[in-house]
């Protein structure tokens, strides 16, 4: 797995500092840091939540980015600077209530899992299902490359999962151009929940919307209450507006 743990304690005193004054215009880095008071544990949910948004948005704007396997660093590293703001924000009540209720993006399976099928009897498939590698470069160079493992479903069918969070939709596309592999896709998001939103990306301010929702939500969520935040590179976190269901 990469090591996206590159603090760089000059860039944080710089945030620190610019905080204090509005008029500072600083953009986001570009570089995936860490911010040291937020937890491994914490920063891979919300590693996962900032690749979500980012491929949400190549979804939504069908960008050629779609075609890639791994999702774009310099784009992940804004969102997820400005979610760990968020994130530390002790002055906002909305920020409290964001953690309380631990809003994250919604699906982040979509990240680590797919489902394929193939021949049981393929000795490359029962290579990569038994051993971890499956004697085929091509499908190695996949496996090693995001430390991909593979279940039995039965009926000819597997999940296989990625230890790292990476388009999935990209990966699918290349795993069915294997002669052995009769198909591949990316396990489909089911449910509603919790949610966090782009609104408005620009290199130094991001526009996002996190709900919280309940009330039935494997079918639809009954109930939504609504936080609009502006994130600015600078470190401050605003709300601009909130609206919906009173929190239960």
């Amino acid at each position: 797995m990469k090591n996206y743990l590159f603090i760089l304690s000059s860039f944080l005193a710089g945030i620190f500092f610019a905080a204090c004054d509005g008029e500072t215009t600083i953009d986001f880095p570009t570089d995936i840091i860490q911010d040291s008071r937020v937890s491994d544990s914490t920063f891979q949910i919300l590693l996962d939540d900032a690749k979500l948004l980012c491929l949400n948005l190549y979804l939504n704007e069908e960008t050629r980015e779609l075609n890639n396997i791994e999702i774009n660093e310099s784009h992940v590293a804004p969102v997820i600077s400005a979610l760990q703001m968020v994130f530390l924000d002790s002055l906002l009540q909305s920020a409290h209530e964001i953690r309380e209720y631990q809003i994250h993006a919604l699906c982040p399976v979509q990240l680590h899992e797919g489902i394929l099928s193939s021949d049981t009897l393929n000795t490359h498939i029962n290579s990569w299902y038994h051993n971890g590698y499956s004697d085929h470069r091509q499908l190695d160079d996949y496996i090693y490359e995001y430390n991909i493992s593979l279940d039995s479903l039965g009926n000819n069918q597997y999940k296989y999962r990625s230890e790292t969070g990476i388009n999935h939709l990209a990966l699918a596309s290349e795993l069915k151009k294997i002669p052995f592999i009769l198909s591949a896709k990316s396990t489909l998001c089911i449910g509603d929940g919790s949610q966090i939103e782009i609104i408005d990306y620009t290199s130094d301010f991001i526009h996002l919307i996190y709900s919280y929702g309940w009330g039935d939500c494997p079918s639809g969520c009954i109930n939504r209450h609504y936080w609009e935040l502006g994130v600015y590179g600078s470190g401050i976190v605003e709300l601009i507006a909130e609206s919906g269901k009173e929190l239960p």
